[in-house]
């Protein structure tokens, strides 16, 4: 298209290299919009591996820091790594139950509809008898 510049691979990738991976970070470095930086990893898979790799530096600096928030007693982190890494040991703030049919809470929903649905017909037989006793004198 006229008037749009074309980058090389290695100018996005160099890019995205100075500025850690970051998109729109990336896009004001080459003077384009972020949607173009976009682009470039659609459709080269160096420049997505590039990116990729960059943002997976980040997470492993951050996971450092949480691990040294741990070693420093701090809760923050603590309650962090066992949300989320401790999940599956049951360091869950909510739990989700699921049967057969689907949901529990659901499931569980009928089932106290239904046998409030019991209890009221219980009730209102109940009160129809004593009416019909208290009719004929007993």
């Amino acid at each position: 298209m006229p008037g749009k510049p074309r980058y090389r691979v290695s100018q996005v990738i160099a890019a995205l290299r100075a500025t850690k991976g970051m998109v729109y970070l990336t896009a004001k470095k080459l003077g384009c919009d972020p949607e173009t930086v976009e682009n470039y990893c659609k459709r080269h898979p160096s420049v997505q591996a590039a990116k990729e790799a960059l943002r997976g530096e980040m997470v492993d600096m951050a996971e450092v820091k949480l691990w040294q928030s741990i070693q420093n007693g701090e809760t923050w982190g603590i309650a962090f790594c066992l949300r989320t890494l401790g999940r599956h040991r049951g360091y869950v703030e909510r739990q989700e139950l699921t049967g057969k049919d689907g949901p529990l809470e659901h499931d569980l929903t009928v089932r106290l509809e239904d046998a409030r649905e019991r209890v009221l017909d219980r009730v209102a037989h109940l009160a129809l008898r004593h009416a019909e006793d208290a009719t004929n004198g007993h």
